[in-house]
């Protein structure tokens, strides 16, 4: 039976071309790539989302996964401040990163 590369439906084997998706059919659909559990921890506390959304931008071009998690009080008042008392905000990256993620925050975050 044929298949549609985009939209992944089975068609009749008559039929040679998806009218959704204007492609032609394949034999054969490619294999679903593997995924695989990642063990994310945690990088020193930031004093808020300012300060976590400049070291992910560097992170990011340098192609290393990472998500902030904010406190509590600054996610829940959807603020991005960095001068709210006591906020912070924790970057997470994939553990066989963190060493090289470090010394990027390091470099960057050293007088704070």
């Amino acid at each position: 039976m044929p298949f549609c590369p985009v939209c992944g439906y089975e068609y009749l084997p008559e039929v040679k071309h998806c009218p959704d998706c204007d492609v032609d059919l394949v034999d054969k659909l490619p294999e679903e790539p593997e995924f695989y559990e990642e063990n994310w921890v945690a990088m020193r506390d930031l004093p808020g989302n300012v300060y976590a959304e400049m070291v992910k931008e560097v992170l990011d071009k340098e192609n290393i996964p990472c998500y902030i998690k904010a406190d509590s009080v600054t996610a829940t008042l959807a603020t991005s401040s960095a001068s709210m008392a006591g906020a912070s905000a924790t970057i997470y990256v994939p553990e066989k990163f963190l060493s090289k993620a470090e010394k990027i925050l390091f470099d960057m975050m050293d007088h704070i």
